[in-house]
């Protein structure tokens, strides 16, 4: 394998139908450009590694789409006789997350999947800002509010993490629907609810002692 990749476990990773999520400590390089697109390599040498042990065939074998702002797709770059290698690899569903420092890559056999990770102490944003957005895109009451007993600065800490772990999951779900971000509405939390989401666990070894919230999502 090219990288290091670990499994992230969530509940119901067990189940038939579940996806796969691997996870990858990414270092940063010379620039922030140069450190995602070295991601994103590595990510689609780890998914082409996973399908072809899936398989039973060769890695190189195996091509992973990167065009910006469509989700990855697979397929065969050399001819194989078994030709059910191609079909099952067309209704693999793939996707593939990044924040600084870390990369997940998902698949999961004949269905769609989206995931993501955010990295929980870079929040670009204060409690009061997180809980404005929150109400444009993912809709009423989808952040908790806390009881004003609680002291103002572990509230704060309490609805950034509660708004990143929201969002990650947001993420994954429109990932998994190939939506666009967009402002919430009722037709579009009808279509999310299609989606079931669920948690991850970062292996402490890729998440190299930071702090993340991350999500996978399938229908």
């Amino acid at each position: 394998m090219s990288a290091t990749a670990l499994a992230c476990d969530f509940d119901g990773a067990a189940l038939p139908g579940a996806p796969r999520v691997l996870a990858l400590a990414v270092p940063a390089g010379q620039s922030p450009e140069a450190t995602r697109r070295h991601a994103r390599q590595l990510a689609r040498a780890v998914l082409a590694d996973a399908l072809g042990a899936w398989l039973g065939c060769d890695a190189r074998a195996i091509a992973i789409s990167d065009v910006r702002g469509q989700a990855p797709r697979a397929t065969l770059v050399t001819a194989a006789p078994q030709t059910a290698w191609a079909d099952r690899l067309a209704a693999t569903g793939l996707s593939i997350s990044h924040a600084p420092g870390l990369t997940l890559a998902a698949w999961r056999p004949a269905g769609a999947v989206g995931v993501d990770v955010q990295a929980l102490h870079e929040a670009p944003m204060d409690a009061e800002e997180a809980q404005r957005v929150a109400a444009l895109y993912l809709g009423p009451n989808s952040v908790p509010n806390h009881p004003r007993v609680v002291e103002k600065q572990a509230r704060t800490a309490i609805d950034i993490a509660a708004f990143t772990a929201a969002w990650a999951a947001h993420e994954a779900r429109l990932k998994c629907l190939d939506e666009p971000l967009q402002e919430w509405s009722p037709a579009l939390q009808a279509r999310l609810a299609a989606c079931q989401v669920r948690p991850l666990i970062i292996p402490a070894a890729a998440g190299g002692g930071r702090r993340w919230q991350a999500a996978v999502a399938w229908a």
